[in-house]
């Protein structure tokens, strides 16, 4: 199975419409409620690097890894062009060793549902710990296993988009893993892809955050500051290294 491979070049194309604009805001947001002011900030899992970009102009220096060689190539491509100076680096989230220190960290778009293992997800957070002095901000997101129950991963294109796909989830609820087969069509070239990612309850993250050694742990419904509901399909938790 091939995740973020394919894809790559076209990512970008697949996600224009969604609302990066609305995501940086909400993260600034958190970092208030947080009441931390990070200037260097790393972005864990960055994907194509847009959020960074847009933290640059909110003043930030960010830096980004991710686990898809292809998804650094577009970062750094589009860097370069406009003339941004973004360290970007391949990395697993559960090994990664960036050498420096950041006031924060952020990841943004369930990627790390995408780490299947519990002991995965504990590893990332001990990662990111490794790289946060106390008093750091750690905020990220992860969907719920209500996502993959309301099928939301069953998703097609419309008829007008560039970029053509058709994904059919398959959700096995006592793993807690969504198997997503995705087809693609773009220039009449047709390529597949198989993405799975596990739903991670609630408890098991808190727990997991308080061992890894980060405390004023709080879960939000997605995009608001209102506690977590029964039918939330998406959690934003926020954390400080202590």
């Amino acid at each position: 199975m091939t995740s973020f491979g394919p894809v790559a070049p076209y990512y970008d194309e697949l996600m224009r419409s969604v609302p990066y604009r609305m995501w940086t805001s909400y993260y600034l947001l958190l970092l208030a409620h947080q009441g931390v002011r990070p200037k260097k900030v790393l972005d864990v899992c960055c994907g194509t690097g847009t959020m960074c970009e847009m933290l640059v102009e909110e003043g930030f220096t960010p830096a980004g890894f991710d686990l898809s060689p292809g998804m650094i190539d577009e970062a750094n491509r589009k860097a370069a062009k406009k003339e941004l100076d973004i360290r970007y680096e391949v990395a697993d989230a559960r090994t990664v060793e960036m050498n420096d220190t950041y006031e924060a960290a952020f990841s943004f778009f369930d990627s790390l549902n995408n780490i299947l293992e519990p002991e995965g997800v504990f590893e990332s957070f001990q990662r990111v710990a490794a790289h946060l002095p106390s008093g750091a901000s750690w905020i990220f997101d992860l969907n719920t296993a209500y996502a993959f129950e309301e099928a939301m991963f069953d998703q097609h294109s419309g008829p007008r988009a560039k970029l053509k796909y058709n994904w059919i989830g398959t959700y096995d609820k006592p793993t807690r893993i969504i198997t997503v087969d995705m087809h693609f069509e773009y220039k009449g070239e047709s390529f597949y892809e198989v993405h799975q990612q596990r739903a991670h309850p609630k408890d098991e993250v808190e727990a997991m955050l308080k061992e890894a050694g980060f405390g004023e742990i709080r879960a939000f419904h997605s995009y608001t500051l209102n506690p977590v509901r029964l039918k939330s399909d998406r959690i934003h938790y926020t954390a400080i290294r202590q």
